[in-house]
């Protein structure tokens, strides 16, 4: 097959100065940087395959955002890994990166991941045209080579890198560092889920537990209203046990104003699954202030703000059908335009993401809805069978034609304990699912783990809020004290040393 752009060892970068592509709601005007304060750029010689070795050196165009003006040149790098979705995304969000950046002094990297936003290896539908080089180990072999293409053309060869990410982001920041310690000198992994992988080497994770944090986030310990819990449950008893009820089904479809009436079973349990999807984003963006990031314009505390429409304990059948058409509305309909749900296309194999549905595929990188039971004895949904391995290949077979391993990624990833690294900091939030798959406790003296209270997913990469937490605030403290030290470390080793910059930093 032939690649949108073969380029043999000429590495040159390219960088757009006046923008960096689409808008994504950000106003080049607003009072922070974002997107609009980047230049786009390219690596035009970034290796298709970093592993094997044939007579044809095929290369491609990773896009990667750069920001300069905090940077002097042998100052530090900071470097988003980018994850699964178009990089504009991350440079908008992660406004940790730009407070601090500020204060050391860093150049600003945002990296795109392969096969994710522009940065596609085969031109429009690479996934489409052939998936078989987007993998974990190739992502991270891409931003490896990135840094060093970067430090060579900016003449920054004494310039130490940290590594920032979230989430899937934050797993490949973590691995960064352990795979390649030469690229990057430390990492800031937030609510990465390095752990989450079921398989076989790795027996104790529990994917059900997932759910079980969901519903700790609609209790009355993280702030919802005493009701919630067991007006959900009864939620999804009902609608799973009657789905066979032609009318039970229509009146299902009336409250929720389906784009038309539910037909069968099989689509009552999607729209169960959809109803689920909504606590799932409420639950990972369960942000003290309003926030766009999960997809919807979600509320502060949106969590509250859905069990406050689950309040009442003393609600007919219909209500509570009509309360929580109200709270998967908060999500997907926050803009108040959408005239009618048709819940089939959102949910199942026809569903959007499949870029990150081959990933989950061929490496078992994280991915809940479907796959995650639910159990509905420790968690306020309806019982789900257990993790079904099986099932899982089958359905990647159908989609992909590929079974894949997690017990691989296990092997390739340094497994469970990353006792063998360094440098590392992984954070996890109170109310986010994803902390059942993270490093929850110190490792060593350089693997260290927060615990951040009344924190959802990655808070602490977030800018910095007049509602933030006490609790994040001081975790963003102590990543910029590990930063620190590690730069001071980096610094040492050179001819002349930056070290009091650092330390004012």
């Amino acid at each position: 097959m032939k690649l949108l752009a073969v380029v043999m060892y000429a590495t040159f970068a390219f960088c757009n100065y006046s923008s960096a592509s689409a808008d994504h709601n950000v106003s080049k005007k607003h009072s922070r940087p974002n997107v609009h304060d980047t230049s786009e750029c390219w690596f035009d010689g970034q290796r298709l395959d970093h592993f094997t070795y044939t007579k044809r050196d095929e290369r491609w165009r990773q896009r990667y955002l750069l920001h300069q003006d905090y940077w002097t040149r042998g100052g530090p790098i900071f470097f988003y890994v980018g994850n699964e979705a178009n990089v504009e995304v991350y440079a908008n969000y992660t406004g940790f990166m730009w407070e601090s950046a500020k204060d050391f002094g860093a150049l600003l990297v945002f990296a795109e991941h392969r096969y994710y936003g522009k940065s596609q290896p085969f031109g429009k539908d690479s996934l489409g045209k052939d998936p078989s080089f987007l993998s974990i180990e190739q992502a991270l072999a891409d931003y490896a080579a990135l840094i060093y293409h970067l430090k060579e053309k900016l003449k920054a060869e004494g310039s130490p890198v940290i590594a920032f990410g979230g989430s899937y982001g934050g797993m490949l920041a973590a691995w960064l560092r352990a795979k390649y310690p030469n690229a990057v000198q430390g990492s800031i992994a937030a609510s990465a889920p390095v752990r989450a992988f079921a398989s076989r080497l790795n027996p104790s994770f529990n994917p059900s537990a997932f759910w079980e944090v969901v519903t700790y986030d609609a209790s009355p310990a993280a702030g919802a209203a005493p009701a919630c819990i067991q007006n959900t449950w009864t939620f999804f008893q009902s609608v799973m046990a009657s789905r066979e009820d032609a009318a039970w089904r229509a009146m299902v479809s009336d409250a929720f104003g389906t784009c038309r009436p539910l037909q069968g079973s099989a689509e009552v349990e999607d729209l169960a699954y959809w109803v689920q999807g909504a606590f799932d984003s409420f639950a990972m963006g369960n942000y003290p202030y309003p926030s766009s990031y999960m997809g919807g314009a979600l509320p502060a505390w949106p969590m509250r703000a859905a069990c406050e429409r689950l309040a009442s304990p003393r609600l007919s059948s219909y209500q509570l059908l009509q309360a929580m058409a109200e709270v998967a509305g908060l999500l997907y309909n926050s803009s108040g335009n959408v005239g009618c749900y048709n819940v089939t296309s959102l949910v199942g194999p026809a569903g959007p993401g499949a870029t990150w549905e081959f990933q989950w595929c061929a490496q078992r990188a994280a991915q809940e809805l479907p796959y995650f039971p639910a159990t509905g004895r420790s968690d306020m949904f309806w019982y789900q069978g257990e993790y079904d391995e099986k099932r899982i290949q089958a359905d990647c077979r159908k989609r992909f034609g590929i079974s894949g391993d997690a017990d691989w990624s296990v092997i390739s990833l340094g497994g469970m304990d990353f006792s063998a690294a360094s440098n590392i900091v992984f954070s996890n939030g109170e109310y986010d699912p994803w902390k059942i798959g993270g490093v929850r406790e110190d490792i060593s003296r350089t693997i260290i783990a927060l615990e951040i209270k009344e924190g959802a997913h990655h808070l602490d990469l977030m800018w910095a809020e007049e509602d933030d937490p006490h609790s994040v605030r001081d975790a963003r403290e102590i990543e910029r004290q590990h930063i620190r030290r590690w730069l001071k470390e980096a610094f040492a080793s050179l001819p002349q040393s930056r070290n009091a910059e650092v330390e004012n930093a």
